[in-house]
């Protein structure tokens, strides 16, 4: 069974701008998705679990298919047109708000450990 990483990055809205943090600083969890819906469900409860803990923080949630790995038919499509789900959790923030001072305290929370 294809095995993906999942993790959260730091993101937030301006609008149509998305700006995130580097993928590599972040906590990760491997997940196991026979196919595109597994994908969405991983994604959707790794997403959950991890905005239940942090309410306020903004985040989009990568998805990285394990090196060697074979995907399901349309995975490369589903995640360049964002029907994966993975940028549900980012938040729209005021325009005057500068995006690295708004990451700064989102990599802040999200630093802790995350609830299993």
């Amino acid at each position: 069974m294809p095995t993906y990483t999942l993790a959260a990055i730091p993101a937030a809205s301006h609008g149509s701008l998305i700006s995130c943090s580097s993928p590599g600083r972040y906590r990760k969890t491997r997940v196991e998705a026979p196919d595109l819906a597994g994908i969405r469900a991983a994604v959707a409860e790794y997403g959950t679990r991890l905005h239940d803990d942090y309410p306020e923080a903004s985040f989009l949630v990568s998805v990285t298919p394990e090196r060697g790995s074979d995907h399901p038919e349309g995975f490369c499509e589903a995640r360049w047109k964002g029907s994966l789900g993975t940028e549900h959790w980012i938040r729209v923030i005021p325009e005057n708000t500068p995006f690295r001072a708004y990451l700064t305290e989102v990599e802040v929370m999200l630093a802790h450990e995350v609830r299993s």
